[in-house]
């Protein structure tokens, strides 16, 4: 998972209003129903398909698209990765907030899925960090879910960068640590 790029990283959306004056309505639907289904691979189908939908920008707005019922909503990340991801109320707050730039997440508890999995920084000494920067890379991560909640590796043991156990607490030390849990979300059954 990434956390704030500039808004140039980002595929620049204009208001609803404009678009539909730049774009044909066919046009402009079809990339709507694109943007929903690709959204919605970030959770299992049962979660997705009644899921809200929104379009996230890079300051933390976003923009619904479809309205669900479940309270989960699914968007894609506004960088360059555009992975999908879905969190329940708590998780979609928590995402919010680390987009724009909120010194901490509203409320801790939710849960996330990324079932196509996503991307971070890490430093050169294997620090997990939320934004770019001299001397970090980009690593690729697999399908997981996550527990957005803070936990501390000292207090309970739990590493802080991805291993064979596959889970991993990302960016231990702020506000925004979180469990990382590397399983295929599609693959839990209710």
């Amino acid at each position: 998972m990434r956390f704030p790029l500039p808004p140039s990283a980002f595929i620049l959306l204009l208001p609803g209003a404009l678009c539909a004056q730049a774009q044909p309505a066919a046009q402009t639907s079809e990339a709507t129903a694109e943007f929903v289904k690709a959204a919605e691979a970030g959770a299992p189908e049962r979660i997705s398909a009644q899921a809200t939908v929104a379009r996230m920008e890079p300051s933390g707005k976003a923009t619904i698209v479809r309205q669900g019922s479940n309270g989960f909503t699914c968007s894609l990340f506004p960088d360059e990765s555009h992975a999908p991801v879905c969190g329940d109320q708590k998780g979609w707050q928590w995402f919010v907030a680390a987009m724009s730039n909120q010194p901490k997440p509203p409320a801790a508890g939710g849960i996330a899925y990324m079932a196509k999995g996503g991307e971070h920084y890490e430093t050169s000494d294997g620090r997990i960090v939320m934004k770019p920067a001299a001397g970090t890379k980009t690593v690729k991560e697999p399908p997981h879910w996550m527990l957005l909640t803070p936990l501390d590796s000292a207090a309970t043991g739990i590493p802080t960068h991805p291993n064979a156990g596959g889970s991993y607490i990302m960016f231990a030390g702020t506000p925004y640590a979180h469990l990382m849990i590397y399983q295929d979300p599609k693959m839990l059954k209710p």
